[in-house]
């Protein structure tokens, strides 16, 4: 059996310009992309009108939407990536195939980032030309895409949208209880705006601190304790505490949850605000006022105590 190697030959060899060359052989010979496209192309014409510009090949999917061809026999550039983008918009075309020898990474990027975070029945290709041929063989199109949407990829873009949104919004929540914890307490005045569902402020003691949470549907107030990575210290600290369960919620006026975690290193004590949270945006202002005045009592409460535990010592102390 012979075998030959493959030989790879410049596209301009064989289609010498790209318009009257490359865009009209692709338009009678769609099939050769359809095949890893994996879904059928019915061609409607060639340099189609979009404004001042013209898309090298329109198509329409099996579906009836509309498909663009943007076609270059050289690098990509900047140029054809805002022609493709003005070609989406004016053909809303809902698949957009990008077809070049040698894909820059950038590019590769640009692609990759608007499967993530275009509509979910919009579809966005890079494919690669090459010519090839064997011996005295007739030269073969070969094109390999080099981008390709999935589902996969568009449920993670969603994940991405979603999770940003929630930071945004939890970035100006803070922003508006700050400015107004910070009329009651000292406790949160060198602290930032956070993407993270919490807050922290130091107790005066290393390791434990407050917390206040919010979710979706309410917030809480929290203790932490993690002095040590020693379970036992952080659990002994919690037990004093509990001792004083009493008197600590006869101060802060209501009861409190304890939780002592026996299977974490770490223990709360934690007392939660109903109703209060990030979904509805009209409640923001109200909560601000509840939960920093909750905030004043909850301090007020635990204060004497944590100083207490400033005293004590622990022989296994790490």
């Amino acid at each position: 059996m012979e075998i030959r190697k493959l030989e790879y030959i410049n596209v301009r060899d064989i289609w010498k310009n790209e318009a009257s060359n490359f865009t009209v052989w692709l338009s009678e010979n769609i099939d050769y992309l359809t095949e890893k496209l994996g879904f059928k192309l019915n061609v409607i014409e060639t340099e189609r009108k979009v404004g001042s510009f013209n898309v090298d090949i329109f198509c329409e999917d099996e579906q009836g939407n509309s498909v663009i061809i943007e076609n270059q026999l050289e690098k990509t550039d900047h140029g054809h990536l805002g022609q493709i983008l003005t070609y989406a918009v004016g053909t809303a075309a809902k698949t957009i195939i990008w077809i070049s020898p040698e894909p820059r990474e950038e590019h590769v990027a640009v692609i990759e980032w608007l499967n993530e975070n275009t509509p979910l029945d919009m579809r966005w290709y890079l494919f690669k030309i090459e010519a090839v041929k064997i011996g005295n063989s007739p030269v073969s199109p070969l094109f390999t895409a080099v981008v390709a949407p999935s589902q996969e990829i568009k449920i993670l873009g969603s994940e991405k949208r979603e999770l940003a949104q929630r930071h945004e919004k939890r970035i100006r929540f803070w922003d508006g209880l700050l400015q107004v914890m910070n009329k009651y307490t000292n406790h949160y005045k060198n602290v930032s705006p956070s993407k993270d569902n919490w807050l922290s402020s130091a107790t005066g003691v290393g390791g434990v601190y407050y917390q206040i949470i919010i979710r979706m549907e309410n917030a809480s107030l929290q203790l932490v304790i993690e002095r040590s990575k020693n379970a036992e210290i952080n659990k002994k600290i919690f037990d004093y505490l509990y001792l004083k369960k009493e008197t600590i919620e006869n101060e802060f006026g209501d009861q409190i949850i304890w939780r002592r975690m026996d299977d974490n290193i770490s223990s709360r004590i934690q007392y939660d605000i109903s109703e209060c949270g990030l979904k509805d945006e009209s409640t923001w202002e109200k909560y601000y006022e509840i939960i920093a005045k909750k905030f004043v009592d909850w301090d007020k409460a635990f204060k004497k105590h944590v100083k207490d535990i400033q005293k004590m010592t622990f022989e296994t102390e790490e």
